[in-house]
């Protein structure tokens, strides 16, 4: 029996990976990669936002996500923003 404090034993060491999910992934690069032909050929025939809908669903299964970066950036200083708007009808206008 489990009580507050004790070391838990057994199970698998850190850093172990495990067998069942890498033979699922083997399984399942196995079977796509005797489709790879016939997947570019249905991507293909399908507009671009389904092509894109499905490559990008997939995408994550294949290719390692990113992290997310959050920078922060202290500045002690005076900031000052200067936003101008240029009026484009008449900017055309002037030049013609």
């Amino acid at each position: 029996m489990f009580h507050k404090g004790q070391q838990k034993t057994g199970g698998r060491k850190k850093g172990t990976k495990n067998k069942t999910t890498q033979e699922i992934r083997d399984a399942i690069q196995l079977v796509l990669s005797d489709k790879v032909d016939q997947l570019a050929e249905d991507l293909a025939k399908m507009d671009k936002f389904k092509q894109w809908t499905i490559l990008n669903a997939v995408a994550k299964y294949v290719l390692p996500t990113l992290n997310k970066n959050d920078d922060t950036v202290e500045h002690t200083g005076e900031i000052n923003i200067n936003i101008s708007f240029e009026d484009i009808d008449h900017k055309n206008d002037a030049d013609e």
